[in-house]
């Protein structure tokens, strides 16, 4: 089972307030990344979703007489 990419960016941001200052800091760069890609997908997602209901439209438009 793979965990979700909201539960792996918690557990960074968690492991990235620890002490250790390059570890702290790289968990926090990687939690950020992955939280910017994440929101990528959704708006990715949303625009084609967004692109299918256009097409949807059209061809319904192209079949009537």
């Amino acid at each position: 089972m793979k965990t979700s990419i909201e539960t792996l960016i918690k557990a960074m941001r968690i492991v990235s307030s620890g002490n250790d200052g390059v570890v702290s800091a790289a968990t926090a760069e990687a939690a950020q990344r992955l939280e910017e890609q994440q929101e990528r997908i959704t708006q990715l997602e949303q625009e084609n979703d967004a692109l299918r209901a256009d097409l949807l439209l059209w061809n319904e438009k192209e079949v009537r007489p």
